[in-house]
């Protein structure tokens, strides 16, 4: 990933502006999870020295690299997938662990029907819908042995993000409201 800093790099990454994007937000407060608090600091500050183009989220950063615009973007790996499916030539990086969203369903405490609650989160949690979701939406999910139909996926450890609070994203956006800078 350290590789993104090399000078020859400066200005041809594009990513989701992590003022405006809350999962870029929680991806970059995340990265100490893989690499370590004193790296990924140390990261996140160089990569936003290195001027990388920001937008408005995982998308259009995965279309700036489809239509040449940007020959490198941060976004989720599903993105390679779904426009691999529809012809893009698109790559990752194989790293051997990943960040990502974790899936969560909840039944509110006064639901009006909470059986039909239960069954629906029956199904969404059940075998076949997380095989649905990995397959046809290239998606990491929380089931173990289900993975999706990625080249190397079998070598990636998937690892949740960290869940912020209202106040955790206000603190974070203003952090990289003076890293990142359009």
């Amino acid at each position: 990933m350290e590789d993104l800093l090399k000078p020859q790099y400066n200005g041809k990454v594009v990513m989701p502006d992590p003022k405006q994007h809350t999962t870029t937000t929680q991806w970059l407060a995340s990265l100490h999870k893989i690499m370590g608090k004193d790296k990924a600091d140390r990261f996140i500050h160089d990569l936003g020295a290195s001027k990388p183009a920001l937008v408005e989220s995982y998308i259009p950063a995965a279309e700036r690299v489809i239509t040449a615009e940007t020959p490198i973007a941060i976004a989720f790996v599903r993105y390679v997938y779904l426009y691999g499916q529809k012809g893009a030539p698109l790559d990752y990086v194989r790293l051997g662990k990943m960040l990502g969203d974790g899936h969560h369903v909840a039944l509110g405490s006064k639901a009006p029907n909470p059986n039909a609650g239960k069954a629906f989160i029956d199904f969404f949690l059940n075998d076949e819908s997380m095989d649905l979701m990995s397959k046809i939406g290239g998606e990491f999910v929380n089931r173990k042995g289900i993975k999706p139909p990625l080249p190397d996926v079998d070598k990636i450890q998937f690892v949740e993000m960290i869940e912020l609070d209202k106040d955790g994203y206000a603190e974070k956006a203003k952090e990289y409201d003076k890293l990142f800078v359009k």
